[in-house]
């Protein structure tokens, strides 16, 4: 019986070393999806490029409805600088509305829209790369002036000079440096680059993404400066893991941009 039961012994206790390895073999493929799961931009996003372009069609719709799509006029007055700030804030406000119920819907988080806290020199790198944008563009852009023409100045560089006082460049500063980019970053990148990634891999997704960024601004003479600076902020979300970076380069471009325009006027 003792003999029996020393040899019996060992069987068993290999059985359960086999099942804690088994276990342990699962726990971590289970750890490794989730940590690739989690990852920023999202590996594996829930929605994909068709339902980002029917939010969009959404948001168009709206906007036409409350005559936001006209063509500003008067933007060297006060009542066309009061309408350009007021649609330009409702907007925001529209595509933050659309942008929160579609997640709630789908029930993901925000920060599979790349809110995330990035890394400090992430926001240097942004800095940088703000000022990178100001000077490579505007070089592309007088290039492309001298071949093909001066385009037609854009409704923000109208109503900035036309702008008379210091507390207007302020109030468009607020709107082109921080709230317009964080409305097309979060719609562009956070919204169109995840699916594009997945469906194409990195290098065609920031191509793809920066081409829909630079379609959508509805600029035939403006698209290759577009197409370039949306290559460089979809590759800054890529590189970062977080939306903030290309959110502050963004709104670092547009603001200087401001900025020269307000002193050359």
């Amino acid at each position: 019986m003792d003999n029996k039961s020393y040899r019996k012994a060992p069987k068993g206790n290999k059985k359960d070393k086999d099942k804690n390895k088994n276990k342990t073999q699962d726990k971590n493929k289970k750890e490794t999806v989730n940590k690739e799961d989690n990852r920023i931009p999202p590996r594996r996003p829930v929605w994909n490029v068709w339902q980002g372009l029917f939010l969009l069609l959404i948001i168009y719709g709206i906007e036409f409805f409350l005559g936001w799509l006209r063509t500003p006029k008067d933007l060297d007055q006060l009542e066309g600088f009061f309408r350009f700030l007021t649609v330009g804030m409702g907007e925001a406000l529209l595509y933050l509305i659309i942008i929160l119920c579609f997640f709630k819907l789908i029930r993901r988080p925000l920060r599979e829209l790349g809110l995330v806290r990035p890394h400090v020199r992430y926001i240097l790198l942004g800095l940088m790369m703000g000022v990178f944008l100001l000077v490579v563009v505007g070089l592309i852009g007088n290039f492309l002036a001298n071949k093909l023409g001066t385009p037609a100045p854009q409704s923000f560089t109208l109503v900035l000079m036309g702008a008379q006082y210091d507390w207007q460049l302020m109030l468009l500063i607020i709107l082109g440096g921080m709230i317009a980019p964080i409305k097309e970053e979060v719609f562009f990148r956070g919204i169109f680059y995840p699916p594009f990634r997945q469906g194409y891999g990195r290098g065609k997704g920031i191509l793809f993404t920066a081409g829909l960024f630079a379609l959508l601004h509805f600029d035939v003479l403006r698209f290759i400066p577009l197409l370039v600076g949306g290559v460089v902020l979809t590759w800054l979300y890529e590189k970062t893991g977080s939306l903030w970076p290309s959110i502050i380069a963004h709104g670092t471009w547009n603001t200087l941009m401001a900025l020269m325009v307000w002193i050359q006027r």
